[in-house]
């Protein structure tokens, strides 16, 4: 059995997971080769890409009945290709997985941001005219019947709940969520917490710039001794260190899957508020109380802001309403590998 597992090339959360996956994998003593390439465009690279993993680079896929094959939801139609091998597709982030339809996701995108319908050809055009170029595929699987009979591995609530609503079978799917990259703490966890400073932290990649704007605008008025900080063109330390510091994390954007940065957050101490949308908006995915989660159409500056202050003057009182995400995220890193066994005895059936 060869297990390929197909990634496109560059360092961003599921790239790293799906090579976390081929390292485990090859613990269990499978032969797993990383296929780099996006959208039917095969990458052109003998370098592999994270300097921790141990699979080999294939430059083709040997689709034969033992073999297997490993995509995300962001790119499947490489699984069209696929005749013999056991397909597997694993789900990171539903998002991504809809934004294969061009145009739908155009429009949401489009509405999310409050905009006139009249930009949707131009982007729709933009968007084809750059693909063509770019000598990308816009093929995915999109049939029930296909997704169907695929097997499939999820990370999250949400995306559980959409896939059983494409009619895939329970004994077709299970539960794997790659862990965060976080050592133990080795300081105490007091020290941790006396060590917190006023800052408050944001991930502005997925937020609406308006609403990030009103709010800097709301804390300079109201409260201009406490920082406001975005976790951009930092490294991982970076962020890492950034967390470490700050009382309180902010994440308005629209939760695909699990995420990575709220669950370091969380590990690092930090209060957290955030959206109530995609996985945010169930208390399996994001387990933390549902008065933390605000609504984003549009967001109440004021009294997201208030509570974010609360949170920092009143730091301590708020850490145990995060046990909870805090326990789950722990367990994710310790049931990786017995998910993983799970998931060899399955595609070795």
């Amino acid at each position: 059995m060869k297990v390929y597992i197909v990634c496109p090339y560059n360092k961003t959360g599921g790239p790293r997971s799906l090579h976390q996956l081929g390292n485990n994998l090859i613990s269990k003593g499978l032969d797993v080769y990383m296929y780099y390439g996006d959208h039917g465009q095969k990458a052109k690279t003998s370098k592999i890409l994270y300097d921790d993993s141990l699979a080999k680079i294939a430059n083709k896929i040997e689709d034969k009945k033992n073999n297997v094959v490993i995509t995300s939801e962001y790119d499947t139609g490489w699984l069209l290709k696929v005749k013999n091998a056991k397909r597997v597709i694993w789900w990171l982030s539903l998002t991504y997985y809809l934004n294969n339809d061009v145009l739908s996701a155009i429009k949401k995108y489009t509405l999310d941001r409050n905009q006139s319908s009249i930009y949707v050809p131009f982007r729709y055009f933009k968007r084809i005219v750059k693909d063509k170029l770019n000598g990308k595929s816009d093929r995915f699987i999109n049939k029930d019947k296909d997704l169907q009979s695929i097997y499939h591995l999820y990370n999250c609530e949400y995306v559980r709940q959409y896939i059983v609503s494409r009619g895939v079978k329970s004994n077709n799917m299970q539960y794997l969520c790659g862990p965060i990259d976080l050592p133990e703490h080795k300081d105490p966890v007091r020290d941790i917490l006396k060590n917190k400073k006023d800052i408050i932290v944001y991930n502005p990649a997925k937020m609406d710039k308006d609403t990030i704007n009103n709010i800097q605008k709301y804390m300079n008025v109201h409260y201009p001794n406490y920082i406001l900080k975005p976790l951009k063109n930092m490294t991982h330390n970076e962020v890492l260190n950034n967390l470490k510091a700050a009382k309180v994390y902010l994440d308005l954007g629209y939760f695909p899957g699990p995420e990575r940065m709220p669950r370091e957050a969380v590990i690092q101490y930090c209060n957290i508020i955030t959206a109530n949308r995609g996985s945010a908006a169930n208390n399996i995915d994001i387990p933390i109380p549902q008065k933390y989660k605000f609504k984003t159409d549009p967001v109440n500056i004021e009294q997201l802001c208030e509570l974010a202050i609360r949170m920092c003057d009143d730091f301590e009182t708020y850490t145990s309403d995060y046990d909870r995400y805090r326990t789950k995220v722990k367990n994710q890193i310790a049931r990786f590998d017995k998910d993983i066994n799970e998931f060899c005895n399955n595609i070795k059936k």
